[in-house]
């Protein structure tokens, strides 16, 4: 389960990154920063909501999935 997370995090990042790259282009901001920012921001959006979900010690496949969706 912990390599599916990563892997999906992995997608997230790159998801979250493709379309913002071309903004930060547009208004010359550096390839890597504006990657780096928005994948950060969506994946610490992501672990924020499984931090939630841990509160009592366990993660059930509904609160992955629901961090997920966000």
């Amino acid at each position: 389960m912990t390599l599916t997370i990563i892997k999906r995090l992995v997608a997230s990042f790159v998801a979250a990154a493709i379309p913002n790259v071309l903004v930060g282009t547009l208004v010359d901001v550096a390839l890597w920063q504006s990657a780096i920012m928005s994948g950060a921001i969506a994946v610490l959006t992501i672990v924020q909501a499984l931090a939630v979900g841990y509160k009592d010690g366990k993660l059930t496949a509904e609160e992955i999935e629901q961090a997920f969706k966000r």
